[in-house]
């Protein structure tokens, strides 16, 4: 075959689909995927009109001149695209090269456009089962930019449209295909129509198979997040500057805000929004009471759970933190930013050894200008050129970090064990005198509290077994809660909480944890930022919430870094294994958000259930059964006869395809399950009906009748 005919055979002219509910189907589809790829940000005022309201025109317009030859249409639609794709190279060019992963937001606006000029020439069902597969497509786009569940309606609305569609598409092929009339359809008389309507229930199976496979699939497959690309997404609303250039900026705190020119941490918490932290600022007071409430902060997608750390505090004078180096280096790059890493990760080559671990931010709330990832971050793919470094490696924006916010943070980590830990002791590299004497600094510390360090690790062989053991110490003796009195006056707050109050919350805890390792000469901080979050199974994000803010201890211990510790918050080592399939945890995630059952409710189902069961089976078999007699009433004598001899044949192994006539499958029951000849005299009676239009006499019907009567008797079927 020619290439000329080819290219004619494939550009011919199908038959117009005049099924509406297949068009609306379709429709429904394209409107429900088109909006899902729109609340992702996509397109301006135009698109969205053409993508919404342009998309429903379109079709009606289809539908209409669906009978129309439209080759001027035709010819408008190639300009409209050649123009849509001129916009799409012209935003291309104008991107930098740090900017590739942003190609999915032209990408996506270009493939709406098609869409809708698709929209306007779609006369054939082959053209409606085109806009239904580029629906699939918009939905997969619209699935890669989500970040929130607000895609689930979406989604849902798509697939039952999806498959009505499908099941209709399907009816209309079957209502076109060329075939004799009457009983010769190859589906005749009863049987047929049988058949049409037991296409209800192969579309009510799909419909309840696809979410249980899907499911099935869903909480094994593994999860998104942990691929390496060209570039990683990067955003910013607006750039807006730091009050002071390298310095920390903390709106969320109100009258505490460190930018402000007076900024220093509010004890009563006036003015704290409903997200600050005191925590993110340049001093941390352990006598501060007060906590962030469930607001959502930040979503991050990331392989797995870590602290997400916003920056550390080694100073300590009994009761509150600060940051010994305040000295902020500007680092800069393009589209990615590479950064220095504190001094001591440098010196050991831990910024080398680890394995890479990609984070990607999406802020929800706007916080500190604190870049927040696992330690220790090593790349930053970030929308501004600036960033600053402080020596504890805390990385700082030079712009607000607003809502809508999104960078990406490459982090290296070594793999490490409980036995990697344990084995750290034996490295001879140590920490430079000036680093081990920053990280080991003590004000006065009450004696006990330094006998305490000393009494509970005396039997610990390694720096790991003390820390294990200072952290069982505190879990048996001391509480959690944020219900604590206020810190006295004059008080060493570790003595308060460790021999006073005994309980108290993260600050208390880790700032005990960090003075009982320091006392005992092991190098230790205070590091601030998040615990992991809860990840979303539905999303495959970790979303964190302004009562996520955490305060925990990190150990230097050498060839492996900065490790963090915590005796509240469960977070695996990067060497231990850890659940990475889609679904993990989705089970948990849903049983906590529905909502509570009253005690009797349970019983009353069951009872209503127990007493509805029986009711509503006689109630089905009653209308079974009135159907089926208004069925056969309504059934000719042939088609009650083919009835019969296809239940005859299914009783004995032998059911009728669908594509058998009556006699093809006559003739086939009289060769091998019912081998008697005369079977195919009763079929010549089908026949004669179908095809004469002329009934048989009542004395003909009666000796048809009489022989099947025979034959089964002489064959009978096997119980």
């Amino acid at each position: 075959m020619s290439l000329a005919a080819v290219v004619k055979r494939a550009n011919a002219k199908h038959l117009p689909e005049d099924s509406v509910a297949l068009r609306a189907c379709v429709l429904v589809a394209v409107l429900a995927a088109s909006l899902a790829t729109l609340a992702q940000g996509i397109g301006g005022t135009w698109l969205r009109l053409a993508a919404t309201v342009g998309l429903a025109g379109g079709f009606a317009y289809s539908h209409w001149a669906r009978h129309r030859p439209g080759y001027l249409l035709k010819a408008f639609l190639a300009l409209g695209v050649l123009v849509a794709f001129a916009g799409f190279l012209s935003t291309l060019s104008g991107m930098s090269a740090g900017a590739i992963n942003e190609v999915q937001f032209p990408l996506a606006e270009l493939f709406l456009w098609v869409q809708f000029f698709h929209s306007l020439d779609v006369p054939a069902r082959r053209d409606l089962l085109f806009s239904l597969l580029s629906s699939l497509v918009l939905m997969a786009v619209a699935g890669v930019l989500s970040v929130s569940p607000s895609l689930g309606p979406n989604l849902i609305v798509w697939a039952l449209a999806s498959l009505g569609a499908l099941v209709l598409a399907h009816r209309s092929e079957i209502r076109s295909l060329p075939g004799l009339s009457g009983m010769a359809a190859g589906g005749e008389g009863a049987g047929g129509g049988r058949r049409r309507r037991g296409a209800v229930w192969p579309a009510l199976g799909v419909m309840a198979a696809v979410p249980l496979v899907a499911g099935a699939i869903f909480l094994v497959a593994p999860a998104a997040g942990a691929g390496k690309a060209v570039a990683f997404p990067a955003h910013l609303p607006a750039r807006l500057p730091v009050p002071r250039v390298g310095g920390l900026a903390n709106p969320s705190l109100g009258a505490g805000d460190p930018a402000s020119p007076d900024g220093r941490t509010s004890s009563t918490g006036s003015g704290v929004g409903r997200t600050g932290y005191f925590g993110f600022s340049t001093a941390l007071d352990t006598g501060v009471r007060g906590r962030p409430d469930n607001t959502l902060v930040m979503r991050v997608k990331a392989s797995r759970p870590d602290f997400w750390r916003g920056q550390s505090f080694d100073r300590w004078d009994g009761r509150s933190w600060s940051q010994t180096d305040q000295q902020a280096v500007p680092v800069q790059g393009f589209g990615s930013i590479a950064l220095r890493g504190a001094p001591e990760d440098r010196k050991m080559g831990i910024l080398d050894a680890g394995e890479g671990f990609v984070q990607t931010v999406f802020v929800e709330a706007g916080g500190p200008n604190l870049i927040f990832s696992a330690y220790a971050p090593t790349e930053v793919y970030f929308s501004d050129r600036t960033l600053f470094e402080l020596s504890d490696g805390t990385v700082r924006t030079g712009v607000q970090l607003q809502e809508g916010t999104v960078y990406t943070v490459v982090s290296r980590r070594v793999a490490v064990t409980e036995q990697i830990l344990r084995g750290a002791d034996g490295v001879p590299v140590r920490l430079s005198p000036a680093l081990h004497e920053r990280y080991t600094q003590l004000p006065e510390v009450p004696a006990r509290v330094r006998e305490l360090a000393a009494a509970v690790t005396a039997d610990a062989p390694s720096t790991y077994d003390k820390v294990r053991a200072l952290e069982a110490w505190m879990g048996d003796n001391t509480t959690y809660t944020l219900d604590i009195p206020r810190l006295p006056a004059g008080a060493d707050a570790v003595d308060q909480y460790l021999f006073v109050d005994r309980k108290g919350f993260c600050e208390q805890i880790g700032s005990a944890l960090v003075v009982m390792l320091r006392s005992l000469g092991i190098p230790a901080r205070l590091a601030v930022g998040y615990t992991p979050g809860e990840r979303n199974p539905f999303t495959g994000l970790w979303e964190v919430r302004g009562s996520d803010a955490h305060a925990w201890a990190e150990v230097w211990f050498p060839e492996v870094g900065w490790q963090a510790f915590d005796p509240t918050a469960s977070v695996p080592l990067a060497g231990e294994p850890f659940s990475s399939a889609a679904g993990a945890g989705m089970v948990a995630f849903v049983r906590e958000r529905l909502p509570d059952v009253p005690g009797w409710l349970p019983r009353a189902a069951g009872l209503v259930v127990a007493a509805a069961v029986p009711l509503a089976g006689a109630t089905c078999l009653g209308v079974a059964r009135a159907r089926r007699r208004r069925r056969r009433a309504a059934m000719s004598w042939s088609e009650r006869l083919v009835e019969r001899l296809e239940l005859a044949g299914a009783r004995r192994g032998r059911s009728r395809r669908d594509w058998e006539s009556a006699p093809r499958y006559a003739d086939l029951l009289a060769r091998s399950v019912l081998p008697d000849p005369r079977l195919r005299a009763v079929a010549e009676l089908v026949e004669v009906e179908a095809f004469s239009g002329a009934p048989p006499s009542e004395a003909r019907r009666l000796e048809a009748e009489r022989l099947l009567d025979e034959i089964e008797a002489a064959h009978p079927a096997p119980r």
